[in-house]
């Protein structure tokens, strides 16, 4: 098995994971802010972020980097900004061109999540079952774990695209996550 940080310079995410981190930062702290937390990172890693094409794939650690440096230099508890990084991705990634992404049937959108999962992440595999009519579980398999931080934005990630379906009172808990050792990561969701 490779270490975490190989392992995690082998996986890749696309683009629009790191489009929706600049976003963020520059609608909340301006240019500035985003010029700062660049300062926190290496030369290759301000290199790699220049210019940021939602389709290009990028090394899953560039992300891990990019989303510490963020909780570093706004400081407070970095699990909360974990799940606003991953609320916001949600909006603005579900919104314009992917907006047909999104069903009102929310076992077809979690069932197409899962479908399109190697899309956006070259790395595991996804399943999901429906369990009621408002309740399902996202599985996804992976060889190497992926970080605690991208599981956590994930998983607000899930719950905040369930509600832009139109669903209420959507939450999803990550009852078992591979990157704090678990085989497996679930996402248990449940909405009204």
């Amino acid at each position: 098995m490779h270490s975490p940080q190989q392992a995690h310079a082998s996986m890749h995410i696309k683009g629009g994971l790191l489009r929706a981190r600049f976003l963020y930062i520059v609608l909340n702290h301006g240019v500035e802010g985003w010029a700062k937390i660049l300062a926190r990172l290496s030369e290759a890693d301000h290199d790699a972020l220049a210019e940021i094409d939602i389709d290009n794939w990028y090394a899953l650690d560039l992300l891990d980097r990019l989303d510490h440096a963020i909780a570093d230099e706004l400081g407070g508890d970095s699990e909360a900004l974990f799940t606003t990084l991953g609320e916001f991705s949600a909006t603005s990634s579900l919104s314009g061109a992917f907006s047909s992404l999104l069903d009102s049937d929310i076992h077809a959108f979690l069932t197409q999540t899962a479908l399109i999962h190697r899309s956006y992440q070259d790395f595991g595999s996804a399943t999901y079952e429906a369990l009621s009519a408002n309740s399902g579980l996202l599985k996804i398999n992976y060889a190497d774990a992926p970080t605690v931080s991208y599981c956590t934005s994930g998983t607000a990630y899930f719950r905040r695209a369930i509600e832009l379906c139109g669903a209420e009172n959507a939450r999803v808990t990550h009852t078992r996550c591979a990157g704090r050792g678990d085989a497996v990561c679930e996402f248990y969701a449940t909405w009204q």
